[in-house]
């Protein structure tokens, strides 16, 4: 199959295409900048795009190549994203708008993309789709990160809703939810080390392990499943509390 990965040159999107990789698959992974690209790293198998998903010029034209070429891409992942820390009336609006043109617009417009682009005619209960979201998706907010977590609220709807209507058309859809994560991502490259914090092998492991088990939402670890499952219960108003303090302790 072919795997589509947008944001693959680092982190949770570069853990995923070697998981794809070493079950055989044939990894495009886009990325704005690959000139530290070490075709090693990626154990063959990996076919690296220069592109910022964040224009949509540069979408389309990314999907019209794999046209011209006669290259169908079974599963596309939107892992792409970007992170916004402290108060929000003090961070410019460039910078939220940024955030929402990539995790937002980006996303979904990648997706219909995928989809105008699916080939009707090949069957494969393997294809689909895989939207990268957050363990933040189940709180009511982020205090000091508000427009993240609203992003990734978004992504986690539109994924579910997304799953459903494609549930008879043989195309799959999962929303990849992890916690914290050690990555360079804005607000946790300075986060001390803790037993609640995964690494980027450890997510690309079970997202790839997930999708292929069918899973609809895929949250990582199990205290992030615990997690996820006590905010169920906390008030409202004492979760915005704690996350709020949570949220100071990376500005």
């Amino acid at each position: 199959m072919n795997v589509l990965i947008t944001g693959a040159s680092r982190g949770i999107g570069f853990n995923i295409a070697l998981e794809f990789i070493k079950r055989g698959n044939k990894v495009f992974g886009v990325g704005r900048n690959w000139e530290n690209f070490d075709e090693k790293k990626y154990e063959g198998n990996f076919i690296p795009i220069k592109c910022d998903v964040s224009v949509e010029k540069e979408r389309e034209n990314l999907f019209s190549y794999f046209k011209e070429k006669n290259i169908s891409i079974d599963i596309l992942v939107n892992n792409a994203g970007i992170g916004s820390i402290g108060e929000f009336k003090n961070i410019s609006w460039e910078e939220s708008n940024k955030l929402i043109e990539l995790n937002i617009i980006s996303l979904t417009h990648m997706t219909k993309l995928f989809l105008d682009n699916v080939n009707s005619q090949e069957k494969s209960e393997k294809r689909g789709i895989i939207n990268l979201s957050s363990t933040a998706s189940f709180q009511s907010g982020g205090p000091y990160a508000n427009v993240y977590y609203a992003s990734k609220t978004y992504v986690k709807s539109f994924s579910l809703a997304l799953s459903e209507e494609l549930s008879n058309k043989n195309i799959r859809v999962m929303c990849l939810c992890p916690g914290p994560v050690k990555t360079d991502f804005k607000g946790m490259k300075e986060m001390k080390k803790s037993f609640y914090i995964m690494t980027p092998e450890e997510v690309g492991k079970i997202a790839v392990k997930d999708y292929f088990n069918n899973k609809i939402i895929s949250i990582p670890g199990y205290f992030n499943k615990f997690f996820v499952f006590l905010s169920k219960f906390i008030p409202k108003k004492l979760e915005l509390k704690i996350i709020k303090r949570i949220q100071m302790n990376k500005i």
